[in-house]
């Protein structure tokens, strides 16, 4: 069972109210686990480590943020009040040329990428010495693969009709 937040969203359903603490609940575990992380990076005796976490604390950082960003959007939906940054609603046009063929430039370049990449670890992982760079490559290889899918989302959305 989530932990339930503090916060009672006046006017919110109780599936509205549930999903709030759901997400409030894991952006303050969040918080504990990139507090942890810091440590960790802060007192690694090994710089490549000191690396690497530095690089998870950032995107948990995002994550944090992004977070932030939901539970302030499920607050404004179920309220009708404006709290601070939220996820923009879709507002796409199907009319919208310049995404569909911006998207599609984007997913070929960022395929493209992905190859590219995927050759440098092979290459990497046959380096015995590059350990830490591998991690790091595996890292962009992933951050790419989130691309393409984000781009793939964008495509669909300039296939729609949303807005009215």
């Amino acid at each position: 069972m989530t932990a339930l937040s503090e916060e009672r969203l006046l006017g919110a359903s109780v599936d509205e109210q549930e999903l709030f603490d759901a997400i409030v609940a894991h952006e303050h575990n969040e918080e504990a686990t990139i507090a942890e992380y810091e440590r960790l990076a802060a007192t690694a005796d090994s710089q490549a480590v000191a690396y690497v976490v530095g690089l998870i604390v950032e995107d948990e950082r995002r994550h944090h943020r992004i977070l932030t960003e939901l539970a302030n959007t499920v607050r404004a939906e179920a309220t009708m009040e404006a709290g601070g940054p939220t996820i923009p609603a879709v507002d796409v046009r199907r009319t919208d040329t310049e995404l569909r063929e911006s998207t599609k430039r984007f997913l070929a370049v960022e395929r493209r990428d992905h190859a590219e990449l995927k050759r440098l670890a092979r290459r990497i992982r046959a380096n015995s010495e590059g350990a830490v760079a591998s991690m790091v490559i595996d890292l962009l290889v992933s951050d790419t693969r989130r691309h393409i899918a984000l781009l793939r989302h964008l495509r669909r959305l300039g296939r729609r009709s949303w807005r009215r």
